[in-house]
């Protein structure tokens, strides 16, 4: 696909100050000025000025900096003087180089965007003089990225108005000497200070239709290395200013709504449909926003239940412990009861035999004395048995009062102890609801809170930080392993980060990021990995001393040989 050039001339009218404020983005007061064209503001900060005088003293200085040549010079004679400017003449010409819009898109993507803007330079000041040029700004904030090279048209030489007025006399002076006649003499109107050298002021000698072709088609052949050419020579085609553009956009922008408008206005009855479907559907959405809220409410208050439900839970586990206590307190002195009460029922067994005899003796005593027949041997026998008797009527009604008493005692326990029992059964049954009843609706928490608790965080408050989302920092902390229920030694605690990691089913507990049982399992692979390295060092130890030779015997240290006397 080709890519075209564009070069484009203007001349600037008024003060150059106006044109700065475009080309600098800045105003005369120093702020800065954004101009209504620009696409990306944040790009403004990569315009760049490439000439150094320029960048130093700003577009405006530069201009008058040239403009000062062209105002004090001198004549033939080598006297100075002042050459005016007149106020509506053309101080600059704007040149506006750049390309189609995927021609620089492809320029910038080669990274060739820097090496085009000094080549572009290059050509202008080669074509114009480079003492001409006196700024040239990049623009990247708009569309497409362009260069504004600012041209002071100082030329030298006779100007086309000298030029016309010769070709005119020349004419003249022909024509009289055909005729016969005196040349005729013009009247010089001003005294000629200029020469060949003078330096004026002119654009339309710098923008005639010839040059402006010849000067496109030079810069299209100098941007041939970029993929870049000339577009058609003598297209109708014209530039257009920004207004007129802008215009042309604005009016078709203004068709288009227009016929958007139409249509819309056809299309009323289906918009108020929508719109109704619109109001049901938001009605709908907020019916279903207030129930998502009592749901919301719901799960709140069903999580606050879990959580009293948790509290009472701890608060009857210490309790259910009491009661099984109890429970086995009651059974062994109902055991022991049940034991006393077999033999007091054998004691009464005994005693009631014991009555029967005593009672058949006291009848045969009876009898005898009735018959008068009794002997002294008898009287003392009836005596004897009359005395056991009593002793045993004694000793009866006191193991029946004891009896009594250890019969109450027992059934005192026994009501004790079904009481307790049907208590605890209770408190099973509650348990094993409310666990039951988390277990149901809340399958995920419960699960979770199984695992706090296997690792003995029992804290209601810390539970719900953890289950809400939050992270729970500890200190170093013996950690019970709820696998093995071995506590992790001092020397390799560390501080931990407890946390709910994933989702639904897939959510876990994690210790410093890992599942709990990778966690226990990591810890006692380095305490394994420690005592490995301790016992290879103990065994290391014991063979440097076995290796060691033993021969039992010292041996002394040398002696110092004294020297004899000669």
């Amino acid at each position: 696909m080709s890519h075209y050039t564009v070069c484009h001339y203007e001349k600037c009218y008024g003060p150059p100050v106006s044109y700065s404020t475009h080309i600098e983005r800045k105003k005369a007061d120093g702020t800065e000025h954004v101009p209504y064209n620009i696409k990306r503001r944040d790009l403004t900060r990569h315009n760049k000025e490439f000439i150094k005088e320029a960048r130093e003293i700003g577009r405006s200085a530069a201009i008058e900096k040239r403009l000062d040549a062209v105002r004090h010079q001198k004549d033939a004679d080598g006297n100075e003087y002042e050459r005016k400017i007149r106020k509506g003449q053309i101080c600059c010409i704007e040149i506006r180089l750049s390309a189609s819009v995927e021609g620089m898109a492809e320029i910038i993507e080669q990274g060739r965007l820097m090496e085009w803007c000094r080549e572009s330079i290059k050509w202008a000041q080669k074509e114009h003089g480079k003492e001409n040029i006196v700024s040239a700004v990049l623009h990247m904030d708009e569309e497409t990225p362009h260069l504004h090279v600012s041209l002071v048209p100082v030329v030298s030489g006779e100007s086309k108005k000298q030029r016309t007025t010769k070709k005119r006399a020349a004419k003249d002076k022909e024509k009289a000497e055909k005729n016969g006649e005196e040349v005729p003499k013009k009247k010089r109107r001003y005294k000629k200070k200029a020469t060949e050298e003078t330096l004026r002021l002119c654009a339309d000698d710098v923008m005639t239709q010839w040059d402006l072709k010849r000067r496109h088609t030079e810069y299209a052949i100098a941007m041939a290395s970029f993929g870049l050419e000339r577009g058609e020579e003598g297209s109708p085609a014209k530039h257009k200013d920004l207004a007129q553009y802008y215009k042309e956009q604005y009016e078709l922008q203004r068709g288009r709504l227009d016929e958007l408008l139409k249509e819309l206005a056809g299309q009323e009855d289906l918009v108020k449909e929508k719109n109704r479907e619109i109001l049901k559907k938001d009605s709908q959405i907020r019916e279903q926003e207030k129930e998502l809220n009592e749901t919301r409410s719901e799960l709140t208050e069903k999580k606050n239940e879990i959580a009293r439900q948790q509290q009472q839970l701890d608060k009857l586990l210490p309790l259910i412990v009491k009661a099984q206590d109890r429970l086995d307190t009651y059974t062994e002195a109902g055991e022991y009861a049940e034991g006393r009460i077999e033999s007091a029922d054998r004691l009464l067994q005994a005693v009631d035999s014991r009555e029967k005899e005593v009672a058949k003796v006291e009848k045969e005593a009876l009898e005898r004395i009735n018959n008068a027949s009794i002997s002294f041997l008898a009287k003392k026998e009836v005596e004897r048995l009359a005395k056991e008797n009593a002793e045993l009527k004694l000793l009866v009604s006191g193991n029946a009062t004891a009896l009594e008493r250890e019969a109450a005692a027992t059934r005192h326990e026994k009501a004790g102890r079904v009481k307790a029992e049907q208590e605890l059964q209770q408190l099973k049954e509650t348990v094993s609801g409310s666990q039951t009843a988390l277990e149901r609706r809340h399958p995920d928490e419960a699960r979770l809170l199984r695992e706090l608790v296997s690792i003995e965080i029992t804290n209601p408050e810390w539970q719900d930080c953890i289950l809400d989302g939050g992270v729970l920092r500890l200190k170093p902390y013996a950690f019970t392993d709820p696998a093995t229920r071995k506590r992790i030694p001092d020397e390799y605690c560390q501080a931990t980060e407890i946390k709910v990691e994933g989702e639904g089913k897939d959510s876990f507990i994690s210790i410093c990021g890992k599942r709990i049982s990778d966690f226990f399992r990591d810890i006692w692979a380095k305490v394994k990995a420690a005592l490995g390295i301790k016992q290879r060092q103990e065994e290391e130890k014991r063979k440097q001393q076995t290796q060691k030779p033993d021969t039992g015997q010292t041996q002394e240290p040398p002696r110092k040989s004294r020297g004899r006397r000669m």
